[in-house]
């Protein structure tokens, strides 16, 4: 699968995603806004979603510290300030970050047992396990959910009966995810 086509998947969801089969979909529980969806294309079926951002405050502080870590390599007194300049710049500057939607095709590997994989890696966030598959993505409200990727995926390689014409949804799950799993983990081990 080349990038090129990726590319061209994420222009045609951009300009015409309303218009395409949506098979399943995510969306934010508070303003109803679209967080990652499935769709049926003619080559195949391709999972979206929305990306990742980070708040602005988090974006600088990282950004800073870039420029703060560099100062190790700073061989004269003129060349650390710089660096140190570069960072108050960065810190008071006005960071807006933006997500990176990403898209993958989905290839299914065995048809009768459901299983399927990306043709590509999919989201850099991607959290995955036996029956488990998330990724973080952010609405434009700011709020942070992970994304469903499994079920996402389950639900839209089975085959719907023949009179349903409604997209599924897969509700976000919430933020603290990592905290609720460890603390279940550690309940079930003791």
């Amino acid at each position: 699968m080349s990038d090129d086509r990726e590319r061209s998947v994420l222009a045609l969801i951009a300009h015409r995603g309303r218009q395409l089969t949506r098979l399943a979909e995510s969306r934010c529980p508070e303003d109803g806004r679209l967080l990652g969806a499935v769709y049926r294309l003619t080559d195949g079926i391709w999972i979206w979603s929305a990306g990742h951002r980070q708040p602005p405050q988090t974006a600088r502080r990282e950004a800073a510290a870039l420029y703060l870590d560099t100062m190790e390599d700073c061989a004269t007194v003129d060349e650390r300030q710089a660096c140190y300049d570069s960072a108050i710049e960065v810190l008071s500057s006005d960071t807006r970050p933006r997500a990176n939607p990403e898209v993958a095709r989905i290839e299914l590997v065995e048809r009768a047992g459901g299983l399927w994989r990306f043709t590509r890696p999919f989201a850099m966030s991607m959290v995955a396990g036996n029956g488990f598959a998330v990724t973080e993505v952010s609405c434009g409200c700011r709020r942070p959910y992970y994304m469903d990727i499994h079920s996402l995926v389950k639900h839209s390689l089975q085959s719907p009966p023949s009179n349903q014409q409604s997209v599924i949804h897969v509700p976000p799950l919430p933020p603290d995810l990592p905290e609720r799993e460890v603390e279940r983990l550690l309940k079930s081990m003791s």
